[in-house]
C-alpha cells in the first residue's frame, strides 16, 4: 500500500464515523427530529389553510389531530391537509403516514349568520359563518361566476352550529337572487333567509319576492325589496346624509334638527322642498330618526309608492338603541308598512381593555362586569323592576362583556336593595330586578341555560344603610360567575 493510501484511509474512516453520528443523532430522519419537523410542518399547513381551530401532535410519523372542530367535514378536510403537509410518507422518505382524528365538537354559535353583499361594481362581499371550508370555496366560486369572474371579498369563517337541511343550497339561492337585483344584501340567519335589495322594476320586485317567500321548509324567506326612495338618511364616511324631498322648510328644519341633536358627527343636508308631497309620513320619520342617527351604519329610506316597501330602517346599532327604536315606532300610526331590519352590534368597552379573560376566566369575567356596573349603574323606573332607558349604555356594555367571557361559564345575576321598608317586599323587588336584567340578556341572544336571577334584598349590603349614599350603593345589580363544576 502506498503512503498516500495510509494517509487517506484514516480520514475516510473519520468521515464515516462523523456521517454515522450525524445520521443517528442530527439527521431530520432521526425519529425525534423527524417528528418535531413534521409537527411544525403540519401546524403551519393548518394555519395556511385557515384551520385556526386545529393543531397536531406527532407520535413518530403518526399525527394526532386535536381541537374543537366546527363540523365533521371540516375535521376531515383538516386531516387531509395534515396528511400531505410534508413529503409523500414512508419510513425512508419521511412524512405523515397516518392521521388520527381526535377532535371534539366545536361550541355552536347562535345565531348562525352568513351574509352576502352586492357591491356597486357588481361583485360580492361574503362574510359570517359557514359550516366548512369546502362549502366556503363553493360559495366563492358561485359569487365569482355571478359577477362575471370578479373574485368576491371573503370574510367567511368556518364555525359550528349550522342548522339542518340544505343550508348550502339556500345560501346559493340567496346569492343568485341577489345577483338579479340592482344592489343589496342577503343574510341567512339560522333558518331564515333575509334579502334586502333595491330593484326599480316593480314586476321584477314582485317576482323576486314571490321566489323568496316560496323557500322550502325548514327554511323560510323574508324579502324587503325597494324601489325608488323619496327620502333617505344614510350613514356614510363623510357623515349622516339627509337626502330627498320634504313637504316644507319647516319639515326640513325639523328633520335636520333631530339628526344634529342625536348624531355625533357632521350632518349633511341635501333635502329639497316639494310642497305637493303628503305629510302623513312625518310622525314616523320624527319617531325613527333620533334612533337611526345613533346607528353605526345603515340607511333609513321612505318608499311611498303603492306596493312599495313603505318606511325601511336598516343597519347596525347597539341593542338598547334597537329596542328603543322598536318601542317608539310601535306607537306611530304609519300610512304604509314600517320595516325594521336592523342588527345588534357590540359597543366598545374600554373599561375592560386590560382584563385578561384567559388567565382566570371566571374571575376575569366577574371583574369586567363589576367595572361596567361601577362606571354605568343600572337604573330602574322608580320603585319598580322596569329598566330605565338611562340604563341602555350599561346594558349594551354588559352584553359586550358577556361575549368576551368563556362560553362554559354560568352567570348569576343578583338583585340587592337597601334596608328601608318591608323585607319581604325588598326581596321580591330585588328578584324582579335581577330577572329584568336576565330577560334583557336573553333577548340579546344569551343562552338562558347559563343564566340565573336571585334576589338578596337587603341581606348583602356593601355599605352602611345609615346614610343616603350608603343606601344608594346597596341598591344594585351584581354578577357572580361560576364554572359548571362549582
Amino acid at each position: 500500500m502506498k503512503l498516500l493510501d495510509y494517509l487517506v484511509a484514516p480520514a475516510a474512516l473519520a468521515g464515516l464515523v462523523a456521517t454515522g453520528w450525524w445520521g443517528l443523532y442530527q439527521s431530520p430522519q432521526r425519529p425525534a427530529n423527524l417528528a418535531a419537523q413534521l409537527e411544525q410542518d403540519a401546524n403551519a399547513a393548518l394555519a395556511r389553510g385557515g384551520y385556526d381551530w386545529a393543531h397536531v401532535r406527532m407520535n413518530g410519523q403518526r399525527a394526532v389531530l386535536l381541537g374543537a372542530a366546527p363540523s365533521e367535514d371540516a375535521a376531515m378536510a383538516a386531516a387531509e391537509t395534515v396528511l400531505h403537509a410534508a413529503w409523500p410518507g414512508g419510513v425512508v422518505v419521511g412524512g405523515v403516514t397516518v392521521v388520527e382524528v381526535a377532535v371534539v365538537p366545536g361550541t355552536p354559535v347562535s345565531p348562525f349568520v352568513w351574509r352576502a353583499e352586492k357591491l356597486p361594481d357588481g361583485s360580492f362581499r361574503l362574510s359570517g359563518h359557514i359550516p366548512s371550508r369546502r362549502i366556503g370555496e363553493q360559495l366563492i366560486a358561485e359569487a365569482s361566476r355571478l359577477s362575471g369572474g370578479v373574485s368576491p371579498q371573503n370574510d367567511m369563517k368556518v364555525t359550528a352550529g349550522v342548522p339542518g337541511g340544505n343550508w348550502q343550497g339556500v345560501a346559493r339561492f340567496g346569492l343568485e337572487t341577489l345577483a338579479e337585483t340592482d344592489a343589496g344584501e342577503v343574510r341567512l340567519i339560522n333558518d331564515t333567509l333575509r334579502i334586502s335589495a333595491t330593484e326599480t322594476d316593480p314586476a321584477a320586485r314582485a317576482l323576486i319576492a314571490a321566489q323568496v317567500q316560496a323557500l322550502a321548509a325548514p327554511y323560510r324567506g323574508a324579502p324587503l325589496l325597494k324601489g325608488i326612495a323619496s327620502w333617505t338618511a344614510r350613514h356614510t364616511p363623510e357623515g349622516l346624509v339627509l337626502e330627498g324631498k320634504v313637504r316644507s322648510e319647516a319639515d326640513q328644519r325639523d328633520l335636520l334638527g333631530i339628526a344634529q341633536a342625536n348624531y355625533s358627527g357632521e350632518v349633511i343636508d341635501r333635502m329639497e322642498i316639494a310642497p305637493d308631497l303628503p305629510g302623513t309620513w312625518m310622525p314616523a320619520l320624527r319617531a325613527g330618526l333620533p334612533h337611526f342617527a345613533r346607528f353605526s351604519s345603515g340607511e333609513m329610506g321612505l318608499y311611498p309608492a303603492p306596493g312599495d316597501a313603505g318606511l325601511a330602517i336598516e343597519g347596525e346599532a347597539a341593542g338598547s338603541t334597537l329596542g328603543n327604536l322598536s318601542a317608539d315606532m310601535a306607537q306611530v300610526a304609519a300610512p304604509m308598512p314600517v320595516a325594521l331590519w336592523a342588527y345588534p352590534v357590540d359597543v366598545a368597552v374600554p373599561e375592560v381593555a386590560d382584563v385578561d379573560f384567559a388567565a382566570d376566566p371566571a374571575a376575569a369575567c366577574e371583574q369586567a362586569f363589576g367595572r361596567v356596573l361601577a362606571a354605568y349603574p343600572l337604573v330602574f323606573e322608580g320603585d319598580t323592576a322596569v329598566l330605565s332607558r338611562a340604563s341602555g349604555g350599561s346594558l349594551d356594555r354588559l352584553v359586550a362583556v358577556s361575549h368576551l367571557c368563556a362560553p362554559d361559564l354560568l352567570f348569576e345575576i343578583g338583585g340587592h336593595t337597601d334596608s328601608e321598608g318591608d323585607r319581604a317586599a325588598n326581596l321580591a323587588l330585588s328578584e324582579a330586578r335581577a330577572a329584568a336584567v336576565m330577560t334583557y340578556l336573553v333577548s340579546a341572544g344569551f343562552d338562558p341555560d347559563r343564566l340565573s336571577a336571585v334576589g338578596y334584598g337587603p341581606d348583602r349590603p356593601v355599605q352602611s344603610n345609615d346614610s343616603p349614599e350608603g343606601r344608594a350603593a346597596n341598591r344594585r345589580i351584581g354578577f357572580t360567575i361560576r364554572t359548571r363544576s362549582e
